[in-house]
């Protein structure tokens, strides 16, 4: 299902900000709050800032009692951390606020997540045309991304590391971006199937009007038992079936070009991201981060290019959609005599908006991140 970003945020860049540890450092832990909509519902709750700020604000209640608690737990337990005498006793608390961390991780996305979902749920019954919809909450959070480090002790902070920092960060945001990618991919191919299906529906009429094309021209007789007379009883059925498929593929269509612009916007904001990151002293000094980099930011801008193409095929099938709407209301009206789309010839053509493309540009994308971020947290642990 399309999905609707309602928060986002880096937990452990969030912390360091609130208490400035000296000792105790970690790696960005990116979450997102988010709603899995279904295609038909996606425009209508994308559009309702009011829905999305009582679920985001359900989720932020609990995201702020859970940070208030991890920044006392962060606060204590560097505070231990600088004054611990051994580095085996040093690493013991680092050990015990990793524990502290992941617990009470585990339980704030566990409450944010129905939170949420009950913030929805409240919603929904309010509002009558939300309750057929299917709406999941989702918390993207992993506690496998909880990783810390400590630094020789007497020592901690001495080095510039806000441009490794900074990439760690990023590609937690490319991660949860690539997530999204990936399902818009997915709706695109759906997209690409329900026009197929209604290629195939418009070409079983225009194939069952040719054969009978002489005997309705200038025919003056209208309606259902004329038309099944001269074109069968499957020529009506064929026309609904045309006409509900094509409404499915409208949906599905809007879904792809709502995604799609937002996905340009967040890949827009990431170059930005990349361009302060390598102004950063640093990393102006750091070829192998610079390299990586570099790879980053082409990738970036090629899936850029990738969704402008998507795009593009967004504005045709959206153009056949129209005319196949057009063509089927004609044919309804069951008088031969206005079928002019029928006499021309339907819209049969292809518009392809799942190219095999556009999913390996992401893939690339994350296998490039991966690797920045790899680099980028093996020099930031050597500089602590």
């Amino acid at each position: 299902m399309p999905q609707i970003v309602l928060l986002e945020s880096d937990i452990w860049g969030t912390l360091v900000r609130a208490v400035k540890p000296k000792g105790i450092k970690g790696k960005a832990l990116p979450f997102t709050v988010s709603l899995d909509v279904e295609a038909k519902a996606f425009d209508a709750v994308n559009k309702d800032a009011l829905l999305q700020a009582k679920i985001t604000e359900a989720a932020s209640g609990q995201y702020k009692a859970y940070m208030k608690v991890m920044a006392s737990q962060l606060k204590k337990h560097d505070a231990a951390y600088q004054k611990a005498k051994t580095q085996k006793d040093a690493d013991k608390i680092l050990a015990a606020f990793e524990a502290k961390f992941k617990s009470n991780t585990k339980i704030f996305s566990s409450n944010a997540q129905k939170a949420a979902q009950k913030a929805w749920d409240d919603v929904k019954k309010t509002k009558a045309e939300y309750r057929e919809y299917q709406v999941k909450a989702g918390i993207g959070l992993a506690l496998d991304g909880i990783s810390l480090a400590g630094g020789v002790i007497g020592t901690a902070g001495a080095v510039a590391t806000g441009g490794f920092g900074l990439i760690l960060a990023l590609y937690g945001v490319i991660k949860t971006l690539i997530s999204i990618t990936m399902k818009l991919y997915k709706l695109a191919i759906d997209a690409d199937k329900m026009q197929k299906r209604v290629t195939k529906g418009l070409k079983k009429v225009q194939k069952s009007y040719d054969k009978k094309r002489k005997e309705l021209s200038g025919a003056k007789d209208t309606g259902k038992a004329f038309i099944n007379s001269i074109l069968g009883a499957d020529f009506i059925p064929s026309l609904t079936s045309v006409k509900a498929d094509n409404d499915q593929y409208k949906s599905k269509v809007q879904g792809v070009d709502v995604a799609s612009h937002k996905m340009a916007q967040k890949l827009n904001q990431i170059l930005a991201q990349i361009d302060k990151i390598e102004a950063m002293p640093e990393i102006k000094t750091n070829k192998k981060m610079k390299v990586v980099l570099s790879k980053l930011s082409s990738a970036t801008a090629n899936l850029i290019d990738k969704i402008i193409d998507m795009q593009g095929q967004v504005s045709k099938g959206n153009a056949f959609n129209k005319a196949t709407a057009v063509a089927v209301k004609e044919l309804e009206t069951l008088e031969p005599k206005k079928w002019k789309y029928i006499q021309k010839g339907l819209p049969l053509i292809d518009i392809v908006l799942a190219g095999g493309d556009f999913s390996k540009a992401g893939e690339a994308l994350l296998g490039i991140a991966t690797a920045a971020a790899a680099e980028a947290d093996k020099q930031l642990l050597d500089a602590i």
